[in-house]
């Protein structure tokens, strides 16, 4: 397995709404980002001088668009500002930010879906894909690319649309940033040294029990595992082939094509289990799943030492600039790709007036790295400010860092976080060492398969309360599995658990054999 070393940049608390309005302003260099344009395979933005000209004569469109994150009011409508010099004069289009703090933002996003009031575009993990394209609630975008969005459309490969593809059509663009994912355990270099543990030959979950005991000795008061929000990442290598129930238990394996009920597997129980003990030995923070502290800011406070979760190339560096504290990532899995590791979508909404229009700004966002940077950076000398001469690197100006800016950037989240700036931290070559990441890694036997909820609807309904009932107060060990496991089982197959695994079983054998 390759040791690359990554974060996951997670933030959290307050929300904020963003109205575009005009103001100058200078955005990045071209010179730049035309060579990170390149590099990562996307064309720039059109010049085709008569489609220009027949665009920005539309009719006025306000867009409405939301996505996570903490940033001041005042912050988003000086971004909004930049970015509407550029669309306003090329679409005759405005953009209208809301930004919602992590902690909220799955019931906000699940709102606005059931809802009439005007939204146009939204970020939103996987987990929402199949049923709120069940459920009519975002729009089927391919049939806009040809003529509104033919780059775009050409730079993400037919592999890669296939896993937003339902029935023939595009419900969602995946997000250009890894495209893989390998899960660890990351933590505080200065207390680990402090410690004095040789971890580096640690290579899975089990393994890290004596060097998580060492550091509770060395600091009692410091919780060796913390949770993220109330959760804690599980190291796995499970195909969930597009998300609700129903896994291939070992996607790393070619020949595992049988769909299981992964919580009713040994794998599921030996997790929890281990987790259970840990918390009872004092390795993993008290009540963990009902902790509502973000995990920077129990590392950046001294109260935790690490975390599991993703890792991937810059991810050290990512989490530093999150927390302020040095880190060291381990590697516990190998890196693989699934449908689902395409988690990053953007999504049209139902609710919008004009969703052709809203493909135009996707279009534009993803193809134009001066628009994306001012997106994902904010603006110059407040936000960020460039840290070499090639303007290829970013830092925060002095003053600012990740707990105090009023724009908190999340490449990540972005469209093509690929097409912009590294920040300082990572490698400047972060974006080639993720291409080849992508390039390298195991490609699961359901990769490609787009996963249809619509005949066994309810039961997902009924399958997910269970879920959020059980799932994670045992994975954070929160707990007793002896007790708890048997009977969140015994729910999910009252509330039709089975019934779903054998749908989804012979949708993937068909599409198996069509291949």
């Amino acid at each position: 397995m390759k040791k690359w070393i990554s974060l996951l940049l997670v933030v959290s608390l307050f929300g904020c709404l963003l109205a575009g309005c005009q103001k100058k302003e200078g955005t990045s260099g071209a010179k730049t980002e035309d060579k990170q344009t390149e590099d990562t395979g996307t064309k720039g933005s059109s010049e085709d001088s008569s489609k220009e000209g027949e665009f920005s004569s539309q009719e006025p469109y306000v867009l409405k668009l939301m996505y996570p994150g903490t940033a001041k009011t005042e912050d988003c409508e000086e971004v909004a500002a930049l970015a509407n010099q550029i669309l306003q004069p090329k679409y005759n289009t405005t953009m209208e930010i809301v930004r919602v703090g992590f902690g909220t933002y799955p019931q906000e996003v699940n709102l606005m879906l059931s809802s009439g009031e005007k939204l146009d575009l939204i970020y939103n993990n996987r987990d929402i894909f199949a049923s709120a394209v069940s459920n009519g609630q975002i729009v089927e975008i391919g049939q806009y690319f040809d003529e509104y969005a033919p780059e775009m459309k050409a730079a993400i490969s037919e592999d890669d649309w296939a896993c937003t593809t339902v029935d023939g059509g595009i419900y969602a663009v995946p997000a250009n940033k890894e495209k893989a994912v390998a899960w660890g355990f990351s933590f505080s270099k200065e207390l680990a040294d402090e410690v004095g543990y040789d971890y580096s030959n640690i290579q899975t979950e089990e393994e890290l029990e004596p060097f998580l005991t060492a550091v509770l000795e060395k600091f009692p008061d410091i919780y060796p595992i913390v949770s993220n929000g109330g959760s804690i990442s599980t190291m796995i290598t499970t195909d969930d082939l597009g998300y609700d129930f129903g896994v291939l238990k070992d996607c790393t394996n070619p020949d595992d094509t049988t769909v299981v009920n992964w919580y009713a597997t040994e794998e599921y129980r030996e997790i929890v289990e281990r987790r259970y003990d840990w918390a009872q030995k004092g390795l993993i923070m008290p009540d963990a799943a009902a902790n509502t502290e973000a995990v920077n800011t129990l590392l950046s406070s001294g109260k935790g030492f690490g975390r599991f979760c993703n890792v991937k190339p810059g991810i050290e560096a990512e989490q530093e600039r999150g927390s302020g504290v040095e880190t060291v990532a381990l590697w516990l899995t190998d890196t693989y790709t699934t449908t689902t590791r395409l988690d990053i979508l953007w999504y049209v909404v139902h609710n919008s007036e004009k969703p052709e229009r809203v493909v135009q700004v996707m279009n534009e966002i993803y193809t134009n790295p001066d628009l994306q940077h001012i997106l994902v950076n904010g603006v110059e000398g407040k936000h960020y400010e460039y840290a070499n001469d090639e303007r290829t690197m970013v830092q925060y100006p002095e003053g600012v860092d990740g707990a105090n800016t009023g724009y908190q950037p999340l490449p990540w989240a972005w469209l093509n976080e690929m097409i912009t700036p590294v920040w300082v931290g990572s490698e400047v070559t972060l974006w080639e060492e993720t291409e080849e990441y992508n390039r390298t890694t195991i490609v699961s036997p359901g990769k490609g398969f787009s996963w249809n909820n619509a005949a066994v609807v309810n039961e997902v309904t009924a399958c997910n309360n269970v879920r959020n009932k059980y799932a994670n107060a045992l994975e954070c060990g929160s707990v007793d599995p002896a007790v708890a496991l048997p009977q969140f089982i015994k729910e999910l197959e009252e509330a039709g658990v089975n019934r779903i695994v054998d749908e989804k079983q012979r949708q993937f054998d068909e599409w198996l054999s069509s291949k």
